[in-house]
């Protein structure tokens, strides 16, 4: 067998990122900064976590929801998503790495745009 130099990004460890990628808020967080063309802040992706969660607008949701999200992004979610590579942080600001950039997390499938057609009979329902 041939002995093949490997770059590091392409002996991910991906017991890491399916960890990571379990949990439904992560991936929210990935789809989140993936749709910004900056970078987010802690506040910003504790917000849009709790906008998502309690299906509010940003300015009615209350303010310890967003703490509580915070927390958790900061103390569980990023730590997690960081050791996937998939994302990086400098200071307060959160983006997506260039390895969470190649992995097909953002196709219509991946989002749920393109809903999988089950039996005959709903197929021709449609």
């Amino acid at each position: 067998m041939a002995h093949r130099d490997r770059s590091d990004r392409i002996l991910t460890d991906w017991d890491c990122v399916f960890e990571a990628l379990a949990d439904p808020s992560r991936r929210y967080v990935l789809e989140y900064l993936h749709d910004r063309p900056e970078t987010a802040s802690v506040w910003d992706l504790a917000v849009a976590l709790a906008v998502r969660t309690t299906d509010l607008p940003p300015d009615e949701v209350d303010v310890q929801v967003v703490q509580q999200a915070e927390v958790g992004i900061v103390h569980v979610h990023l730590p997690k998503l960081r050791a996937a590579d998939l994302v990086e942080s400098a200071g307060d600001g959160v983006s997506l790495t260039e390895h969470a950039e190649t992995l097909p997390l953002f196709t219509p499938a991946y989002r749920g745009v393109v809903r999988p057609v089950g039996d005959e009979e709903e197929r021709r329902d449609l």
